[in-house]
């Protein structure tokens, strides 16, 4: 939907209101209650210059609010929906700055808003991608990437909000064609839709796959400029096509138009919307503005009549510009329609392999067959049949369906004990919470209520945090992790809350991770801290990680790469085990420097680092430090995808000392953490040649490598 600061002025309260009026107005009835008939006589000719003859009957249908469409009326919005692309916006550097929708006017010509493109620097590194949806088996499938050439066409309108620019004909994989999407054109004719009639939106909200907006979007009122419509769209769906129920485009969505209150945007659940802690999603929006396809044909007509790529959208009649034209949209993904098959024939294979084919739902079906030779007797052999076996197949299924149940919470913050120091032992064995410094204790969040001996930690069961106040993360996470005292019990969902505990605007919570690949990512993980001394306990324990100050914005990828970065402290606790030793200490956090690069205003983080602190078999404490980027992954692929491979995360072993100097943070042990830490680092004081080294001048995700900095390839490679 629209940009929130377009809907707070007085000029568009007036909006929100006359919107809300116009609804109950046109709620549930038809053009001819609702429309002139001077507009009615309007859109009989439209229909009589697209559809003959025929056109006197769909006015008929239109008209009476009669909404049975023909059955192809499904199959010209899937080939309308081809021409509609994703905009990838993406700054000089390459960062994922955010999305938009956008669709194809012309043969290579884009429209967007301008308020998504306001300016030609930022076509230079954006991308729109087509075909980024889910087909018809419910696989996901796609982006095309093609690059904008806003050198051949870019031209802006900032009072009726569009761009159009131009589009490279071959993709970047160098071998799709933009052809084969087919166009839009925008008519400058009148009469393509009346008020009371349903209208379809085609569109990629909050940067997801392509989806439509079918059937409960009235058009109720036409503007000199704009259309309002209600409508379902989202952040994101900014630049769609607005379609009629002939897949005609009569309008570009720009704006959602919210419910308001005593002049504030209300949210879904009745409360004054902010922005500075809340994402758009929580808006209750209450209608659309679309700019009319009218208005923008003529405005393009009178600014560039004689630019060549413009000429097909001039040229284009009601008659012309219908979906069902196939030079429009080609289907090039379309197969041959099947040929029925003589009785005696056998059936015919999937191009797969005919023993296993995997559904899109991530099941598979295993079916035993039979391949049966007939020879004749001359000596040949006959077609093979293929017979699939009367006996009962098996299915494997892996669904993983969000659980529906909750872990039990108490509200109660009083009662969480946090991070203990002493659970490897006492003594040598104590590790300390990390000492913040004089630099960090300005930066941290304090308490409100704080005391003398605490200004900044916040306990949870099992793991204690400290947060930056400016940053809105974690300074670091620090946890006791126990592998015995665990349970086989289901997953429970996870509800993200703020911590009461300190100002929420310290904290980073949904609204960032909306519209991009970032996952939720835990600093403690809710799987380490899933044990207690009942079954009820390592539930509170393992739904209390769902906290916003334990949360940090990682590239899905890098979250889901559970093999190296989130198998160390497993494999580290196998050292050790057979001497009975089953705990250990785990303090991470993210590197927050700051030359990290901005999202939505807010700084995210390249880096993490862990440090792991156990007991050897001799019972002695050991600890070891690592560090991993996603700063190569994010650069090479934007945060608004997730086709980045695993590999290309990078996991180093450091010295504990190396950690200390990123963070500013100083790791200790022993009583009264008089010990530092590093000194049970496996890598400090001693050479490690052994293992291949990074030259200084080496660089892996955008950072020059120490030569101290070891690359895990494999969880054996770790030093302990």
């Amino acid at each position: 939907m629209g940009v929130i600061g377009n809907v707070v002025m007085q000029d568009d309260r007036q909006v929100a209101e006359a919107v809300r009026r116009l609804i109950d107005l046109v709620a549930d009835k038809p053009p001819a209650v609702v429309e002139s008939a001077e507009r009615r006589d309007d859109r009989r000719r439209f229909l009589a210059e697209t559809l003959g003859s025929d056109g006197d009957v769909v006015f008929e249908r239109i008209i009476a609010g009669d909404e049975l469409q023909p059955v192809a009326y499904l199959e010209r919005g899937a080939i309308a929906a081809r021409a509609v692309a994703k905009i990838a916006l993406r700054s000089q550097a390459g960062s994922a700055i955010g999305s938009g929708t956008g669709f194809l006017i012309a043969p290579g010509v884009l429209i967007t808003n301008n308020h998504v493109m306001p300016d030609r620097s930022l076509a230079i590194n954006s991308m729109a991608q087509f075909g980024y949806e889910l087909d018809v088996t419910g696989k996901a499938v796609g982006p095309v990437d093609f690059a904008l050439d806003a050198g051949r066409l870019f031209h802006t309108d900032v009072a009726l909000d569009f761009t159009v620019v131009a589009v490279r004909p071959l993709a970047q994989d160098g071998t799709s064609r933009l052809d084969a999407y087919g166009y839009l054109p925008l008519l400058g004719t009148t009469g393509k839709a009346m008020e009371g009639e349903w209208l379809s939106l085609i569109q990629h909200p909050n940067g997801e796959r392509k989806q439509v907006c079918v059937r409960e979007n009235k058009l109720i009122k036409r503007q000199p400029d704009v259309l309002w419509y209600s409508s379902d769209t989202k952040p994101g769906s900014s630049g769609s096509p607005v379609f009629n129920n002939d897949w005609f485009v009569v309008a570009l969505h720009h704006k959602g138009v919210p419910e308001m209150r005593d002049g504030v945007i209300q949210t879904v659940d009745g409360r004054d919307f902010d922005a500075r802690t809340m994402s758009e999603d929580r808006v209750k929006w209450i209608g659309n503005e679309g700019v009319r396809a009218s208005r923008i044909f003529a405005t393009l007509q009178a600014a560039l009549p004689g630019h060549p790529l413009l000429q097909p959208l001039f040229q284009a009649t009601p008659a012309s510009a219908r979906v069902e034209t196939p030079a429009l949209a080609p289907d090039t993904r379309r197969a041959a329609p099947p040929t029925a098959s003589a009785p005696s024939s056998p059936p015919a294979l999937p191009a797969t392999s005919p023993a296993s084919t995997v559904m899109a739902t991530n099941e598979t079906i295993t079916i035993p067959i039979e391949i049966r030779l007939t020879v004749r007797p001359d000596g040949a052999v006959a077609a093979p049949a293929v017979v699939a076996s009367t006996e009962s197949f098996a299915i494997e299924a892996k669904r993983s369906a969000e659980p529906k149940r909750e872990a039990p919470f108490d509200p109660d913050y009083g009662k969480r004990k946090g991070y203990d120091p002493k659970f490897l032992g006492g003594g040598a064995k104590i590790v300390g919470l990390p000492v913040l410094g004089a630099q960090n204790e300005v930066n941290a969040a304090p308490l409100l209520s704080p005391t003398a001996s605490n200004k900044h930690v916040l306990h949870y069961d099992n793991y204690s945090v400290v947060m930056h106040k400016d940053r809105r993360l974690a300074m670091f996470s620090a946890a006791n992790v126990s592998f015995g005292h665990r349970y086989e019990m289901a997953r429970t969902r996870d509800v993200w809350r703020l911590d009461p505990r300190i100002r929420k605007e310290h904290q980073l919570d949904g609204f960032y991770y909306a519209k991009n690949q970032f996952d939720r990512g835990h600093l403690t993980r809710r799987e380490d801290l899933e044990w207690g001394t009942t079954p009820r306990k390592a539930l509170m324990s393992a739904g209390d990680t769902c906290h916003w100050t334990n949360c940090t914005p990682q590239h899905s990828r890098f979250n889901q790469n559970r093999e190296i970065w989130q198998g160390i402290e497993r494999y580290i606790l196998e050292e050790s085990i057979e001497a009975g030793h089953v705990d250990t200490q785990i303090i991470t956090g993210p590197v927050l420097d700051e030359g990290d690069p901005e999202y939505k205003k807010i700084k995210y983080p390249l880096q993490f680092w862990k440090v792991v602190a156990a007991l050897k078999q001799d019972g002695s404490l050991f600890a070891t430090a690592y560090i991993a980027s996603q700063a190569e992954v994010i650069a090479q692929y934007g945060i608004e995808t997730t086709e980045a491979p695993f590999g290309a995360y990078k996991t180093f072993q450091t010295r504990i000392a190396e950690i200390e100097r990123l963070t500013g943070l100083t790791f200790v042990s022993g009583e009264g953490g008089a010990t530092p830490l590093s000194n049970y680092d496996p890598l400090e004081g001693r050479p490690v040649s052994r293992r291949r080294r990074l030259a200084t001048s080496e660089s892996t995700s955008g950072v020059s490598l120490p030569p101290d900095y070891l690359p895990i390839d494999d969880l054996s490679d770790i030093i302990v």
